[in-house]
């Protein structure tokens, strides 16, 4: 990155940590446009520049998260199953989460507060599936529309990861171990060709 990069994302992240402060302060509605850029100490011009909305300093990653995803997704060998494509991919996608539990926390609390941002991380999830699914469907050389394939192995592999995710949030600890045993977990609980019935006492 160049220099005058370097100092953008330097701005895009204060703003966006700066409304992270306030919201969890304040709580989402109270807190304005100019609180956040009194906070990050730029105006509210350059916090436009970044951010066109409020509720997109809860999602400032978004689109550098998915860009990032179908860059590795791309980059996995023709001929790999989807279940090693999504292990692969999943890896360094933990990295951006690892070190960064306390700001999760206080996000998932947010969303969880706001029936809005509860629809939008639910629109974020579906986008993350979708990209997926479709870069399976193309290695796979079918319709995702037709195949039922691409589509439950992003469901799948996408699951694994939010319930690592969420088991992260509750308890701490390794989100990627977390994730591994979610991922470890699906053929022990979910393969058994009868379901498991506790017995009657």
């Amino acid at each position: 990155m160049s220099l005058r990069d370097r100092k953008k994302e330097r701005t895009r992240r204060a703003i966006a940590d700066a409304a992270l402060r306030l919201f969890v302060a304040r709580g989402f509605d109270a807190v304005t446009v100019a609180d956040i850029a009194a906070e990050a100490d730029v105006g509210t011009r350059t916090l436009h520049r970044y951010y066109a909305s409020k509720d997109e300093l809860l999602f400032a990653e978004d689109d550098e998260h998915r860009e990032e995803l179908a860059r590795l997704l791309d980059e996995r060998p023709e001929g790999e199953s989807p279940e090693s494509t999504l292990a692969a991919v999943i890896g360094p996608m933990v990295l951006r989460f690892a070190d960064r539990l306390a700001d999760a926390r206080a996000r998932d609390t947010l969303i969880a507060a706001n029936p809005a941002l509860q629809a939008r991380e639910l629109a974020k999830r579906n986008a993350v599936e979708t990209l997926v699914a479709e870069h399976l469907a193309r290695r796979m050389g079918v319709d995702v529309g037709a195949d039922v394939r691409p589509l439950l192995w992003a469901k799948v592999g996408m699951s694994c990861f939010f319930a690592g995710y969420q088991i992260w949030l509750n308890s701490g600890g390794d989100l990627g171990a977390h994730i591994a045993a979610a991922r470890a977990a699906l053929p022990a609980e979910f393969g058994r060709s009868e379901p498991v019935i506790a017995p009657s006492r």
